[in-house]
């Protein structure tokens, strides 16, 4: 019985561990959660076009468990093609890693901890978040203040 016991208890710690981490999209403001998208690979990105400079910009982050518990977003790289107000220009920007420009493209690649995401949506700017091969227009809410929290599953 004992080994039974173990053995159910092994096999639901792996279906825990298994679980798709998420991504809950909430209004920030209002705290009303809009969406829950699942992040198979515990990596995704936001695209826009940047208000100032008008060109694209991606930014890459991904799902980390902290000893300490819990999930957090590590931000890992921008990728933009101009500079603009609020991007980053030098190369000891805090967090970075490195900073590149190849193929016409600025690189920073860093290692940043975001205590909380929160994006300021503007249908002008085609606001996108990206993940596997999903592709979420955060633009079809109003426009305004989202907050992304990590979550370890999505509930329905």
């Amino acid at each position: 019985m004992n080994k039974l016991v173990l053995l159910l208890a092994g096999a639901f710690a792996l279906a825990g561990n298994l679980q798709a981490a998420g991504l809950e999209i909430s209004h920030y403001r209002e705290g009303r959660l809009l969406a829950c998208i699942s992040v198979a690979d515990k990596e995704f990105e936001l695209s826009f076009i940047h208000s100032v400079s008008l060109t694209p910009v991606k930014d890459y982050y991904r799902l980390v468990e902290p000893a300490t518990g819990g999930l957090t977003i590590n931000q890992t790289a921008e990728v933009f093609i101009a500079h603009g107000q609020g991007l980053p220009s030098l190369v000891n920007e805090p967090d970075a890693k490195s900073f590149k420009h190849r193929n016409g493209q600025f690189i920073l690649e860093m290692d940043r901890d975001i205590g909380q995401l929160i994006v300021r949506t503007d249908r002008r700017f085609k606001n996108r978040l990206h993940t596997g091969n999903k592709n979420i227009n955060l633009n079809q809410w109003p426009d305004g203040g989202l907050l992304i929290s990590p979550v370890f599953n999505c509930q329905p």
